[in-house]
This record gives structure tokens, C-alpha cells and sequence, in this order.
């Protein structure tokens, strides 16, 4: 948004989108997130590591060739998958990116939105026999280096469950439900989804800015 008003330009759906062929719904975009496991304590464990896959909605019924105003468009959470194990954790995470088009093109699902510090000898180990292409890469979602982080992240995801003001929709599971209903400060699974709800909030990812950058692709990936 803060390009699209600095150049002057609107920002504007994009001309194609994603369908889930079994579920009938389609998305403009679909994007991970990953929350790793808490500390360890001398109490117990600490809370499993999360990580989800969510849609953005592209309105059911419209004509393909029907655009419309993108900004609002709802999230849907797709997949979910919950562990203690970093490396099991992280092979959740590939088993469901396969599961929703990673490799349909370059962008799709190419990053996760999550901590890209902590646990950064595992990853890279892990990675390291995925091969580079296919490795999977981690992005810090808005504000992430900022102080309170947990307060702005939480305070986002519930403006999107509101009654009345409702935009985020559960339809990959119930790990979520869950764990938000006993909600644990530094929950994983809180500041996994709530970071990449506040990122979406703030920055219509989903979209173009501009009637030139709308109709951009990559010849590559192909049609």
C-alpha cells in the first residue's frame, strides 16, 4: 500500500489466481507460516511448534473474467500441522506446501513467514539435503524485530474474528481452535498465524500496484 500511494498507482487485483479443485474454492494468493517450538522449561516441554498454510479469497460465484475491489478479501486457513520435533516440524511443513501447488510457480509458497534465527543450524542442515531449490526458506513477518511483537501480533488476528468484522475462516483443522481457546502467552501457534495476518493486513501482498504490474509473470513458470 505504501508503494501504490508513493507512485501514485492503484492497487489492482491480480489476472490470475489459484483453485482448490476438491474444495471448489479460489485464492489470489496462499501463504505459509511457521512458529517454533517454546523453550524448554524445568516445569515440562513447552508448547509444540506450528506451522499453516492460508488462502486469500478470491469471492465464490464471480466470472472469471469479473474483477473486483481485492483489498478486503478474506483468509482461510487451509492446513495446519503442530510438533515439539524441529525436524519432524519441518517436514510437516513440506508435506503440506506440496499439498497446495508449491512449484505451480516461482512464488507460490516459496517462503514462510516465521523466525529466521532461531533454530538456523537445524534449517540449514535440513536444507542442505532438500538441495537449494527446493529448500525451504523463512521471512520475518511485519514488526518482527520490534518490541511486543506477541501483543501486535495477537491484537491483529483477533480483529480479523470479530463477530460482524469477521475475515479469517478455519477450514484446515482444529490445532488452532485449540490452542487459542487456553491461549499461552508466547504460544507458537499465536504468534505464527497472528504474525502473517498482521503482514497481510498491512501490506495487500495479494495485489498489484498498477495496471502495468498486474498483467506481470514470469514466461518461465508458465500458464
Amino acid at each position: 500500500m505504501d508503494q501504490a500511494h508513493i507512485t501514485n498507482q492503484p492497487l489492482v487485483e491480480r489476472p490470475y489466481w489459484y483453485e482448490d479443485t476438491e474444495a471448489r474454492y479460489c485464492y489470489h494468493d496462499i501463504y505459509a507460516c511457521l512458529g517454533w517450538p517454546s523453550e524448554v522449561s524445568d516445569k515440562d516441554m513447552g508448547l509444540p511448534g506450528y506451522a499453516a498454510i492460508v488462502g486469500v479469497v478470491r469471492p465464490p460465484g464471480l466470472d472469471r473474467d469479473t474483477h473486483y475491489d481485492a483489498k478486503d478479501a478474506k483468509f482461510r486457513l487451509l492446513a495446519e500441522a503442530e510438533d515439539r520435533d524441529v525436524p519432524t516440524l519441518l517436514t510437516k511443513c513440506l508435506e503440506m506446501r506440496e499439498k497446495y501447488g508449491y512449484g505451480l510457480n516461482s512464488n507460490l509458497l516459496n517462503v514462510w513467514y516465521g523466525d529466521p534465527e532461531r533454530y538456523y543450524t537445524t534449517l540449514a542442515l535440513f536444507n542442505e539435503e532438500l538441495g537449494e531449490r527446493k529448500a525451504l526458506m523463512l521471512t520475518p513477518p511485519n514488526d518482527f524485530y520490534g518490541p511486543k511483537i506477541f501483543d501486535i501480533y495477537v491484537r491483529s488476528f483477533q480483529s480479523t474474528v470479530l463477530q460482524g468484522k469477521q475475515r479469517f475462516y478455519y477450514a484446515g483443522g482444529d490445532i488452532l481452535k485449540h490452542r487459542l481457546k487456553e491461549f499461552y502467552r508466547d504460544d507458537p501457534s499465536a504468534l505464527a498465524i497472528g504474525g502473517l495476518v498482521h503482514t497481510l493486513l498491512g501490506h495487500c501482498i495479494w495485489m498489484s500496484d498498477g495496471p502495468q504490474g498486474s498483467g506481470c509473470f514470469n514466461v518461465e513458470d508458465g500458464l
